[in-house]
Parts: C-alpha cells; structure tokens; sequence
C-alpha cells in the first residue's frame, strides 16, 4: 500500500449539516448506534456542533440557523451525481436485504436500491422480496436532515 504524504493517515470523521441537531442526534443513535461524544456553540458563527463516535469513527454535525436544505437532485443518488462535490457517507453490512426491510419497517426513506452489478439504483416503494426481484447489493437512504446515506454489501469490498 502507498503511504502517500502522509504514512500515519487514518479516516476521523464526516461532517453533515443537519436541520434539527436534537433529531439528527436521535435518529443516527437510533439506527447506527453511535453515541454522543460532545456538544458545543460555535457562538463566533452561530453554529451548534455534536461530535457521535461509534467503532472509532465520528460523525460531526452542524446545525445553523438560517442554512437551506439540500437541492432536490441531491436527494437521490442517480440525479445527485449531476452535482460535483461529496455525494454520501457509506456503511458495510452483510446482509442489504435485511438492512433495507429493516429501514423501510421503521419509516426510513430508501430512495434508492442496487439489485445486481451494473444495474442503476432504482426507487421502489417496497424493498421486500417478492419472487422476482433478487436481494438488494446496496441501498441508499435520507437521514433526517435529507443526506444521502448508502449501505453496501460488506462481502463485495476487499480490505
């Protein structure tokens, strides 16, 4: 492996604006089980911060009065590439189908499902099996603030 510039470089953290601190907070512990690390006022800018950690990873986010939600097309993952910048945050289980009908039974807004390699994301309005369709490779999923969230299928990335 190259060490690039830096030979000691670890992943820290990612950072999402978020619309409601107190529900962002709630919803990541929620469905990820990451915990409240720290809190803190930014009062030199008027932003709130909340660090969560979970596995040695942190999630940082920002609420600050007066920022815009997210244009529509970078709601969904097909239509958000269409914007050049960060597109999401991903997550590795073994099992996509199990995490997408536990999401779904929970209210989570899945807007997009992978269902075999090559095959575009695609919107459906259930994500369980019906005898056709073949179990889900990855999926993406809106938090609470509108960021674009994507689970993959741990066994398809090698470390």
């Amino acid at each position: 492996m190259a060490d690039g510039l830096f030979p000691d470089l670890r992943p820290c953290h990612v950072g999402i604006s978020v619309r409601d601190m107190d529900e962002a907070v709630a919803f990541w512990s929620e469905v990820f089980g990451f915990e409240l690390d720290f809190k803190a006022e930014l009062k030199g800018i008027g932003t709130t911060v909340a660090f969560l950690k979970r596995d040695g990873f942190r999630i940082e986010l920002f609420q600050k009065a007066g920022a815009v939600p997210a244009h529509a097309d970078r709601l969904k993952p097909n239509t958000d590439l269409l914007t050049h910048g960060t597109k999401h945050i991903a997550f590795s289980v073994e099992d996509v189908q199990a995490a997408a009908e536990t999401l779904h039974a929970r209210g989570v807004r899945i807007v997009g499902i992978m269902r075999g390699h090559g095959v575009p994301m695609q919107a459906e309005d259930d994500p369980r099996l019906d005898g056709v369709k073949q179990p889900a490779m990855a999926l993406f999923f809106l938090d609470a603030s509108d960021t674009l969230v994507e689970i993959i299928r741990r066994g398809d990335f090698q470390d």
